[in-house]
């Protein structure tokens, strides 16, 4: 063990905060006012009921959780995940907290949900003469899954690759993706909770990694007008709490699939405008859902079928899973596996049927006429209206969240943009380049 431990927690914006202790403190806890929860990115506080002005910024306590503790990133320091409580009970802003719930949700009708997760980003070079001073960082022999020259120029996919490995994050691989710049880091399955910690300290460290060699590694959802887009794929799969196989899988069933595999799915489809609302926090993230760049739009299922946004992989027995392909890299981790898990299970508690797969290409066919919302205020009134989700999620949280991304809107709006899905301004450049 190091020395020092970096504290760490996420707030509803899926930022980190924290502090650094000394090893010997680490089974204690600190204390941290209460309403950075209620703070947009750039500090400006709002005036969440409960937790700001009105009740005097009271502290919010952060116990650092011992199994989380692993090497860190930085010199001589470990890290180690923080479980958020306030006035004694878990605090109910906390993202970390809603996918406790919903993992809790699971176990009571006897399932333990396992995730993995996909997180796509760019790296970007500075370039003074655009708008928003940074482009990605790609080679011209750039190749989709190309490696070496043919995928990162800049040496940091290696670089992020030994530092996953050496935290212990469960690295599956770091590959280059489609558009030059670009690069995914996969890591292995887990337990819900577990899994999800996991790509939460990835994705801070790659940021802070990257950072260090003068590049800057980004989580926006489309950074670049001319390149595809980046999203957190949440892959899910679920097994019995008192032991046994994957329950998704069913192999004398139609495709192979359960009942409650199909469920799962039907849920995920029925409350599928709301989960984008969850899970696409930014005004840029519906530069992604569009048609045409294969990103989570269709309200639909696939059987390895990119075009759906709930695809289900050719891998069957252990490995059969659901990919929401929705989230946008710049989602909270704990955000986006708490709507994909209450989704899931809203449908296994309604019986909700999945109904026929997408066949071929959706955005010339599509098998539904649903889709997400074709922005964030269209798709924020979509949460507000999902109230059986919103009360899984938990209505303090959805109310915080809400009203912070609505006031990233009002400063959208405020600064006098236009809404263009085919120009990133540099107004979002600027504005999320720096967080995300």
């Amino acid at each position: 063990m190091n020395r020092r431990v970096r504290t760490v927690w996420s707030d509803l914006n899926g930022l980190a905060h924290g502090r650094y202790i000394p090893s010997s403190k680490a089974d204690g806890h600190t204390h941290h006012a209460v309403t950075t929860m209620c703070m947009s990115p750039q500090g400006e506080i709002l005036p969440v009921t409960g937790y700001a002005s009105d009740v005097g910024f009271p502290d919010l306590t952060a116990t650092p959780l011992a199994e989380t503790r692993r090497p860190g990133w930085e010199p001589d320091t470990d890290v180690a995940v923080c479980e958020l409580t306030f006035g004694g009970r878990p605090l109910a802003l906390c993202p970390r907290a809603a996918l406790v719930r919903a993992v809790e949700g699971w176990r009571a009708i006897g399932f333990e949900p396992q995730l993995g997760f996909e997180l796509e980003l760019y790296l970007m070079e500075r370039d003074e003469d655009t708008a928003g001073g940074w482009v990605p960082a790609g080679g011209e022999s750039h190749r989709v899954y190309g490696v070496g020259l043919g995928g990162d120029n800049t040496g940091m996919a290696l670089e992020l690759f030994d530092t996953v490995e050496e935290m212990g994050l469960g690295l599956e691989g770091v590959l280059s993706e489609f558009s030059p710049g670009q690069l995914e880091i996969n890591l292995g399955y887990g337990p819900a909770l577990e899994a999800t910690d996991r790509a939460f300290l990835a994705r801070e460290m790659s940021r802070e990694v990257v950072d260090r060699q003068g590049y800057r590694a980004t989580y926006m959802g489309r950074p670049h007008a001319l390149s595809v887009g980046s999203g957190l794929h949440v892959n899910l799969s679920i097994v019995p709490v008192s032991g046994g196989a994957n329950a998704y899988h069913d192999p004398h069933a139609p495709d192979e699939l359960s009942t409650i595999a199909r469920h799962s799915i039907g849920g995920l489809i029925a409350h599928h405008e709301a989960v984008a609302g969850l899970t696409a926090p930014l005004i840029n993230s519906y530069k992604r859902l569009m048609p045409g760049l294969i990103a989570g739009y269709w309200a639909n299922w696939g059987l390895d079928n990119r075009f759906s946004t709930y695809r289900v992989p050719a891998e069957r027995g252990p490995a059969t899973r659901i990919e929401n392909r929705m989230p946008c890299a710049s989602a909270s981790p704990y955000l986006a596996a708490a709507a994909t898990l209450n989704a899931a299970l809203l449908g296994v508690v309604d019986g909700t049927d999945c109904g026929a797969p997408q066949i071929g290409d959706a955005d010339a066919e599509p098998n539904t006429d649903r889709h997400t919302p074709h922005t964030l205020g269209e798709a924020l009134d979509a949460v507000e209206a999902d109230t059986v989700l919103t009360e899984a999620m938990e209505p303090d949280l959805v109310r915080a969240y809400l009203m912070l991304r609505r006031h990233d809107l009002e400063r959208w709006a405020a600064a006098g943009e236009k809404w263009d899905p085919e120009t990133i301004t540099a107004w979002e450049l600027d504005n999320y380049l720096p967080f995300y």
